[in-house]
């Protein structure tokens, strides 16, 4: 199992299964097959269940749980009561988990198939990477605030909206400014722990 930062976990093995229930955060799980005990991952009160696999699952702030299946199998339980048949979830498959509310009915959840190069793209952060692809650059900031205590603040609205793609070392903030402040012909300064980046007059 590998933790990506901000991670929380509860970890319960017993005789009958192995249960880990990801609280927040970003776990990669690499499950070794063993017939008397299933292992289980719980996430906003969802449970999956897989006898070999390697996958991710995420929960970050208020956003729905996400699962990236990158080999073998997981099971899980449909949000739905009118079916039983558990979704299973093969290789190269993600699925976002839809949240369960009580005033509105249950959304059919699909799962969708990626790219193996999306799929190493995802998990860079487990080479201490990230990787964005036409993200703008709001979301790619507050992505390495996440890796670092140098934060990147981005003082033109017009500058924040600019996608950004590429693969980039998570915990080189001021390193990925400048470049960014290149391509996008801005200017970047530090101030203490924040990396500012401006743009225009």
């Amino acid at each position: 199992m590998l933790l990506n930062t901000e991670t929380s976990i509860r970890v319960r093995y017993g005789v009958a299964e192995r249960t880990v229930s990801l609280l927040s955060g970003e776990a990669y799980f690499t499950v070794v097959a063993d017939r008397r005990r299933p292992f289980v991952v719980e996430v906003s009160g969802r449970r999956m269940l897989t006898s070999r696999a390697a996958f991710r699952v995420r929960k970050l702030d208020d956003a729905p749980a996400n699962i990236l299946v990158q080999l073998g199998q997981v099971e899980l339980p449909t949000a739905s009561q009118a079916s039983r048949a558990p979704l299973v979830l093969g290789a190269n498959t993600q699925l976002t988990l839809a949240p369960r509310l009580l005033t509105q009915p249950a959304r059919l959840e699909i799962p969708q198939l990626v790219s193996p190069s999306s799929v190493t793209r995802d998990l860079a952060w487990r080479d201490g990477k990230v990787s964005f692809e036409g993200e703008p650059l709001s979301r790619v900031a507050a992505t390495f605030a996440r890796y670092s205590d140098t934060r990147i603040i981005i003082a033109d609205p017009g500058l924040a909206r600019e996608p950004v793609t590429g693969l980039f070392d998570a915990h080189d903030p001021a390193g990925f400014a400048r470049a960014i402040a290149t391509v996008f012909s801005a200017r970047v300064r530090e101030d203490g722990n924040a990396v500012v980046l401006t743009r225009g007059a």
